[in-house]
């Protein structure tokens, strides 16, 4: 019984490691509408007031790679972080590296600049409040602020094919931020949970016999 008791509470232990691991990680859903579109863009079927759904993910807990200036903040973040965006009939998946730039001073700005890996495709968000109202400081938020306090919404994509060069803007309407699993620490510590759990039901059967 013992044994059952110890089990019990190392579960608990566990599975509270594992939700705070994973804290960290936020995606932020957002849609707009598109609102610019050249006339020779490749596909042809993107058109003025399509629906733009998307996604990107980043870790809170990442290092300003420009430390010394207060009003500036940098982070950047490889796959498998990054940004996925629907566009019509079109997906869209930038994952090779994101980078999220805030800036809080006289302006405040939020951007969001995803590539794949070969830079054939670059999505953006730019966020900008002109009363400087919006951000208390440099670092990354894990809450969405009202996108209303943003003056400037804008989307953007430059995408080149084969077939040629896409080149789309768009306004956003709407963004939210949901926790999300980390996939990258959650599988070694479930690996490790399942190794223990066994560990002591063994020890268990060895002492009932």
């Amino acid at each position: 019984m013992k044994l059952l008791r110890v089990l019990s509470v190392f579960c608990i232990i566990l599975f509270s490691l594992l939700a705070s691991a994973n804290a960290s990680v936020v995606t932020f859903q957002f849609a707009g509408n598109v609102t610019q579109v050249p006339i020779d863009e490749a596909f042809g079927d993107i058109d003025f007031g399509d629906a733009i759904q998307g996604s990107f993910s980043f870790d809170t807990t990442a290092a300003d790679l420009i430390p010394g200036d207060p009003t500036t903040g940098s982070y950047n973040f490889a796959s498998p972080l990054g940004m996925n965006v629907s566009i019509g009939l079109h997906d869209f998946d930038a994952h090779g590296s994101l980078n999220i730039g805030i800036v809080n001073s006289f302006v405040d700005q939020f951007t969001v600049l995803a590539t794949n890996a070969d830079q054939s495709l670059t999505l953006e968000l730019f966020l900008q409040d002109s009363t400087g109202g919006v951000f208390a400081n440099d670092h990354l938020p894990s809450t969405v602020q009202q996108l209303a306090a943003f003056q400037q919404r804008d989307f953007h994509l430059n995408a080149i094919f084969a077939a040629g060069e896409v080149q789309v803007d768009g306004q956003l309407t709407a963004v939210s931020a949901v926790a999300t699993p980390e996939p990258t620490s959650q599988g070694p510590m479930l690996a490790a949970f399942l190794f223990l759990a066994l560990a002591l039901r063994r020890r268990l059967l060895q002492a009932t016999n």
